[in-house]
């Protein structure tokens, strides 16, 4: 396949930031959108969450450097860096627009039912 037959991509499907998919990432983030240091067991708690898969998911932010964490004592505290809240708010701003776009193509549908249609 050459680059001229290569389908394109919606922009919105672009702009969606892959790590912020999952919802439990998305959550997590906008828990920490005051990028305020939070406790884990606070935001893990939130989001009522096994230890194993909030660490997953907080190493995976991390990683990305979307969100910092310091220890203090034995609890950790999480914090939203300027970069995870800049994605954050650009994944969530094309959300709502494909959301918007959803609704509409759902509305349009419905309105060309005929009463046959319906069981």
């Amino acid at each position: 396949m050459t680059p001229d037959e290569r389908p394109s991509v919606p922009a919105f499907q672009r702009a969606l930031d892959p790590l912020l998919l999952l919802p439990v990432r998305l959550f997590v983030a906008c828990l920490l959108a005051d990028m305020r240091w939070r406790e884990d067991v606070a935001v893990r708690g939130a989001l009522h969450l096994s230890e194993l898969s909030f660490a997953q998911h907080v190493e995976s932010l991390r990683a990305a450097e979307y969100l910092v964490t310091r220890t203090e004592g034995r609890r950790m505290k999480l914090r939203l860096t300027a970069l995870g809240l800049d994605r954050l708010t650009e994944h969530v701003t094309v959300l709502q627009a494909v959301a918007h776009t959803a609704a509409e193509l759902v509305a349009a549908q419905r309105s060309a039912l005929r009463p046959t249609d319906f069981p």
